[in-house]
């Protein structure tokens, strides 16, 4: 039986006239209904002019934290084109958070980042800034356990409700032993739902527990923020995404030495290109410009 195929230009079902060779050396086929031609590859870089090969030096510069800037300079393209780049890299990684999970003993904390954009920014009527924990804060909430994985999503302004830790993390929750927490009695509800020890450093009389661990995962997170300073906070969830995919690719890996750190990185640029090129390309560069991001929570 013959295989029939949809022309991505038309729609049409028809068999596939083979018409040469892409820029990229992918068949190109060709459609008699529209009489275009189109390839079967349905990746986000289908269009792009850029081989493999340089995005995949480009995700390199990436997970190497180098400035955009850069990374334009150093790959001879635009900067618009860069910024746009890693846009595609950051979409992939869109869900990827919802696909990690925790086990064993979990240690759980939120971190604030300030917002500083005066477009979302909240004035007093004096004209000065509010002071202590309001609502020009984003509440960015972490979870990770023992095996180095973690999580961090932004839930709110100001401190994060009981509702927030359920609706986001709820689904990361795999079996869970305990969960080691710094009191804060927001976190209570979510945690009561599972069957599971709860403990607070600050009240145990051992030094048996502590939170640590995730306090260093926050000081990484905002080394990590600061060296892209001048994002826009509209899309902080897209660089938490990213540092939390980074930050436990490493972690699996268990680096030992400089030798094992280079091979991990290069299984993760491996690892990050091949979830690009499996994912079906459902943006463009509009849609990258009209992007809202978080700009639900920072109304």
């Amino acid at each position: 039986m013959t295989r029939l195929y949809i022309c991505q230009k038309c729609g049409t079902k028809q068999q596939l006239i083979k018409n040469g060779l892409s820029k990229n050396q992918v068949q190109r086929y060709y459609c008699k209904s529209c009489k275009k031609t189109f390839i079967l590859n349905n990746s986000p870089i289908k269009y792009l002019k850029t081989s493999e090969h340089t995005f995949k030096k480009f995700i390199g510069y990436m997970v190497d934290d180098v400035a955009l800037s850069v990374i334009a300079r150093n790959l001879k393209i635009d900067i618009k084109t860069a910024h746009y780049y890693r846009y595609l890299v950051f979409h992939s990684l869109m869900n990827y958070q919802d696909e990690v999970k925790l086990n064993g003993i979990i240690l759980i904390d939120e971190t604030f980042i300030r917002i500083r954009d005066k477009k979302y920014k909240l004035i007093r009527q004096d004209g000065l800034d509010y002071r202590g924990l309001s609502f020009n804060q984003l509440c960015v909430i972490t979870l990770i356990d023992l095996r180095g994985t973690c999580i961090a999503k932004v839930s709110s302004r100001a401190m994060a409700m009981p509702e927030d830790y359920k609706r986001l993390c709820n689904i990361n929750i795999e079996s869970v032993e305990r969960f080691v927490h710094d009191g804060n009695p927001k976190q209570k509800q979510f945690m009561n739902q599972y069957k599971c020890e709860l403990i607070d450093p600050r009240r145990e009389p051992s030094d048996l527990y502590s939170t640590d661990y995730i306090d260093s995962l926050h000081s990484n997170l905002k080394r990590y923020l600061f060296k892209h300073c001048g994002y826009r906070i509209k899309n902080i969830q897209y660089y938490l995404n990213f540092f939390v995919y980074r930050y436990n690719h490493l972690s699996i890996e268990k680096i030992e030495n400089h030798r094992q750190h280079i091979i991990a990185k290069t299984k993760m640029i491996e690892d990050l290109h091949s979830r690009m090129m499996n994912s079906t390309k459902n943006i463009n560069y509009k849609n990258y410009l009209n992007d809202d991001g978080i700009i639900d929570i920072l109304k």
